[in-house]
């Protein structure tokens, strides 16, 4: 089979961590402890820091709630004016992306500070980790959840289970319009090739596969294989985790960035 039930040494540990919960800035130890290994984004950083000089200039505490942790009160005007006036200025489209999921994320992060569990993203007094087991996913496959920013933290997105149970290596986190985090998936990609990069969205145009019809190296996903007989990269899978039209929009920066148009599975 594909994984087994041994659990994962670097999940455990993480689950040992305590929660962030204080004031200021987001540190890279924070920005790990809500389930991914890249550096914190420069971008998401920024967001924050104006937020909190903002904050810091009107004398009062941001309140946020809500889906998504929206800034709610006074300074949500405040707020949401100053950052119309920032997304106006930007001209490259790419960069009014980037902008907008920076905005979100960082809205999410500091909203959930102390209040959801930062490996479940379920709040404290609900907090699921010890009933999850976890497990090893054979190195000839990788999981990539390439999320919507208003997803990101959101208590009923179940795509954060891949990570919770396979681990953020064999299952990392991707968050669409985040510079940092599609250039490590880009390269992923770029490294193991064309032909082992799929993902999962509804199609009419396409035949459909089950994993039994994908091989490669060699090998069929379908049956076990030791470890020593999985040549050079994995196996690519990509699940876009978004509502319906958010998902729409996963797809197209997918086929943009890498041509996938020629070779989705």
């Amino acid at each position: 089979m594909a994984f087994s039930a041994e659990p994962a040494a670097e999940e455990a540990e993480e689950e040992a961590l305590p929660p962030v919960t204080g004031p200021g800035e987001v540190t890279a130890e924070e920005w790990r402890r809500w389930g991914t290994s890249s550096p914190l984004p420069a971008a998401v950083a920024a967001v924050v820091g104006e937020l909190l000089e903002m904050e810091a200039e009107a004398g009062q505490k941001m309140r946020f709630g809500g889906v998504g942790s929206k800034i709610k009160g006074d300074f949500k005007d405040m707020e949401d004016k100053k950052h119309r006036a920032v997304y106006q200025t930007l001209a490259d489209s790419d960069k009014k992306l980037q902008y907008f999921s920076a905005r979100q994320i960082a809205c999410r992060l500091l909203g959930s500070r102390g209040y959801l569990c930062q490996k479940c993203w379920l709040p404290m007094e609900d907090c699921m980790c010890a009933k999850l087991g976890s497990c090893n996913l054979w190195q000839g496959i990788r999981f990539w959840l390439y999320m919507h920013p208003k997803d990101f933290l959101r208590q009923n997105n179940t795509g954060k289970l891949l990570w919770q149970v396979f681990g953020i290596q064999a299952a990392p986190l991707c968050l669409f319009g985040i510079q940092e985090h599609e250039d490590i998936m880009w390269d992923a990609f770029q490294r193991s090739g064309k032909g082992k990069v799929s993902f999962l969205y509804p199609n009419k145009s396409t035949t459909p596969m089950s994993v039994k019809d994908l091989k490669f190296d060699g090998l069929n996903l379908s049956c076990d294989h030791p470890e020593e007989d999985v040549k050079d990269e994995p196996f690519n899978f990509v699940l876009l985790d978004g509502t319906w039209s958010n998902s729409a929009a996963l797809y197209r920066r997918l086929k943009q960035h890498m041509c996938l148009g020629a070779f989705v599975q």
